[in-house]
């Protein structure tokens, strides 16, 4: 599954790389025309005043102003159940997916007291930046919980916090 997500839902394009999903932004506005309906394409943003000839399957009008609200419409609208999110798969900021790295590799591209601390990084290929377990990526892991309604921290361990 492919999103574009509008400049306005930026927050929300931030949690769907959190949750796995491919999300791109781009900029759409009700003059935007947009390519020919694609399975599995979603066209995301908050502005209402698409015409009707552009009312689209693929194009959602959110209309929460929080995040836990966008995801829990998009989650409904499009059954996005917790058993289809991979967490903490992609980077969050240029939705590259990541890469195991050895830590043997992390030298100097991290803290030395995060170098010693842990032995789990992954790396984005695309930015390089660096992410690894810690208590930033505990909290996201705690918050997806929160909002796949279950008890215990959503995902397996793969990256977490970035070196910049």
């Amino acid at each position: 599954m492919k999103f574009y997500v509008d400049h306005n839902l930026g927050r929300l394009a931030k949690w769907l790389r959190f949750l796995g999903f491919d999300t791109e932004p781009r900029r759409l506005t009700p003059h935007t025309q947009l390519p020919p309906w694609q399975k599995g394409v979603y066209y995301l943003t908050r502005q209402y005043s698409w015409p009707r000839r552009q009312q689209r399957p693929d194009l959602i009008i959110l209309t929460g102003d929080e995040v836990e609200a966008q995801l829990a419409a998009l989650a409904q609208r499009l059954s996005l159940p917790p058993e289809t999110w991979t967490p903490l798969q992609r980077c969050s900021h240029c939705n590259t997916l990541l890469r195991p790295l050895p830590s043997s590799e992390v030298e100097g591209r991290v803290p030395d007291y995060i170098a010693g601390r842990h032995r789990r990084f992954h790396e984005c290929p695309r930015c390089q930046r660096v992410f690894w377990e810690g208590s930033h990526q505990r909290r996201i892991r705690h918050r997806l919980a929160q909002l796949s309604g279950t008890p215990r921290e959503v995902g397996p361990s793969s990256g977490g916090q970035e070196s910049t």
